[in-house]
């Protein structure tokens, strides 16, 4: 079993987010609109969307380092980012043969939480991206 460390940089934007005022009747002398700012975490997609910045929330380990699938995509228009950052990312080991999933236990960090089964992908349904 070897390390997989994804491809893509995993990165931190901080964001000048679009914003509503107060509902209803607003008196322009007493609206003392705020900034509304964003912190976003994932890995940047890069070259997605011109004009944005794209960061996704998951991807398939087993897909590196040619990802096919990501998990929910942000797009943040490039004019809005306040500071970006790119953090230490943590390699993933996949074992080689799943015997059980099911034998797995959650990390130790996780113990205190409800019990829940590991499954590799190749136990878990995939998004359907067959396009006509």
């Amino acid at each position: 079993m070897k390390p997989i460390k994804c491809n893509w940089d995993l990165v931190s934007i901080h964001w000048r987010d679009a914003f509503d005022g107060e509902n209803g009747w607003t008196d322009v002398k007493e609206y003392k609109p705020k900034d509304a700012t964003v912190v976003t975490v994932g890995w940047l997609w890069e070259n997605c969307l011109d004009g944005y910045v794209t960061l996704v929330t998951s991807y398939f380990p087993d897909e590196v380092p040619n990802l096919k699938t990501v998990g929910m995509p942000t797009h943040i228009p490039i004019g809005m980012i306040i500071s970006q950052s790119v953090l230490r990312q943590a390699s993933v080991v996949l074992p080689e043969h799943l015997e059980s999933p099911s034998e797995q236990t959650p990390p130790s960090s996780l113990k205190r939480y409800h019990s829940f089964r590991v499954k590799s992908q190749n136990g878990a349904s995939r998004p359907n991206l067959h396009r006509e």
